[in-house]
């Protein structure tokens, strides 16, 4: 468990630069009332085990992929987390890939949080950041809520946002779809604020959506006034991708043009930094 709980806010930010990622120096600012409390700069040799745990056990949504724990998925280099999709067979799954959760070391509650990703594309490549209440184990999904600040289905020129929750999870009424100012392939800011009033969702600065308090409870109970653990993950196929391009072969929700493509060789998510704020 976090020794603290924060208030979490994801901000994004287009960045519009393709080339190496910016460092930063990892100290807390303070910008317009807000004070960071919490980052992951991944500036080490390895995933801090103090802040992730990496997942292999998650199989959902008719994924194509398995998780490994191995530095050919999952590694943190040149000052990146990155996961990498390959094609690759693992316990009868065709695909491998990489997840990484904050679950029972770092969980957040109201504020701000945010993260600096670049995206591989592919479609029906499926990469995420988002969070889960951490009561899911006692609650279940989706009574546990789920906020999702980004995922890419492998379309380079849009990403899409959502809420789950009692009520309004799978075709969530509760979504939407935005194009950052240049390819997903690019360095992006990604991000959300959360109060007990609203959830506010940003792409590199720009505010892209709110949800209120009072539109979610119209279709089910709002669940995030809780602690909530951070989430990335690299998923190949499934039934989000599925839903978008219509793919039943070569493997579910991906076509067979993204299966060459990751036979040519893998395709990697990077992170450069995850920060978490609250206001003072």
């Amino acid at each position: 468990m976090a020794t603290r709980t924060a208030v979490w806010a994801l901000v994004a930010g287009l960045t519009a630069c393709a080339g190496a990622p910016k460092r930063a120096e990892g100290v807390a600012r303070q910008e317009d009332g807000w004070v960071q409390v919490w980052s992951d700069e991944f500036n080490g040799a390895e995933v801090d085990p103090g802040n992730w745990i990496l997942k292999t056990d998650v199989h959902v949504n008719n994924e194509q992929q398995q998780y490994t724990t191995s530095p050919d998925n999952v590694s943190v280099s040149g000052g990146t987390l990155k996961l990498t999709a390959r094609m690759q067979t693992a316990n009868g799954y065709p695909f491998t890939s990489g997840r990484v959760e904050s679950a029972g070391k770092r969980e957040f509650k109201h504020g701000r949080v945010e993260a600096r990703i670049k995206l591989p594309v592919g479609v029906g490549l499926w990469p995420a950041f988002w969070m889960l209440g951490s009561d899911i184990h006692t609650t279940g999904w989706p009574a546990c809520g789920e906020l999702d600040i980004m995922e890419n289905v492998g379309y380079g020129d849009w990403v899409s946002v959502a809420l789950h929750g009692p009520g309004y999870s799978g075709n969530t009424p509760i979504n939407g779809r935005f194009h950052p100012r240049t390819p997903v392939s690019e360095w992006h800011e990604y991000g959300v604020e959360t109060s007990p009033e609203a959830i506010h969702w940003y792409i590199d600065g720009e505010r892209v959506k709110t949800s209120t308090r009072e539109e979610v409870e119209r279709h089910g109970a709002w669940a995030y006034d809780k602690p909530l653990f951070i989430i990335f993950n690299f998923a190949v196929g499934g039934g989000y991708p599925e839903g978008v391009n219509k793919a039943k072969e070569p493997y579910f929700g991906v076509p067979q043009a993204t299966a060459d493509l990751l036979r040519q060789g893998p395709r990697t998510m990077e992170v450069d930094w995850v920060r978490i704020s609250e206001r003072r």
